[in-house]
């Protein structure tokens, strides 16, 4: 990390050192992994009343569930691997071994849930972007932003610790 980014991290993000480690990454892009992560759970948890994007089975906690992407990150870039709108609470089975199957399930469930055409609109070309310290760092204002206006209409719901 860059002396710029420590800065920026300091003087803008004074949460950032809260966010726990999901290990999957290093650095800040694991810091914004694991802010999307508890995001996506959340939020579908609480307006998806838990259900599993792609088989619609419950999951009993939203800490219980993955961060199932429809468009994989491999080969589509961090575009897709960070964007909220293609990661949804997913049953550990599902995500891990469901196959063809789950993910067609899960592509007509984005099109319920969000219009028709939201799938195919996923699974479309988009930018490259850098994925750097500064990308992540963008994200996780953002993430933030929208974790603060879903605890602000959701207040009484098990939020993780770091936002209590």
């Amino acid at each position: 990390m860059t002396k710029q980014v420590e800065k920026y991290i300091k003087e803008n993000l004074p949460y950032f050192k809260s966010i726990p480690h999901k290990y999957r990454y290093s650095g800040v892009k694991d810091k914004s992994w694991s802010l999307l992560s508890d995001y996506v759970r959340c939020r579908d948890y609480i307006l998806f009343k838990g259900k599993c994007v792609a088989t619609g089975r419950r999951i009993d906690h939203w800490r219980e569930g993955d961060p199932g992407h429809y468009v994989s990150m491999a080969g589509h870039g961090v575009e897709s691997g960070f964007d909220p709108m293609n990661i949804h609470l997913q049953s550990k089975s599902s995500n891990g071994w469901g196959g063809n199957a789950d993910g067609h399930l899960f592509g007509l469930e984005l099109d319920r849930r969000y219009g028709s055409g939201t799938a195919k609109k996923l699974r479309q070309a988009r930018p490259l972007v850098k994925d750097d310290d500064w990308y992540h760092l963008r994200k996780i204002e953002e993430i933030m932003g929208k974790f603060q206006a879903l605890k602000k209409e959701y207040p009484d719901f098990d939020y993780p610790p770091y936002l209590k």
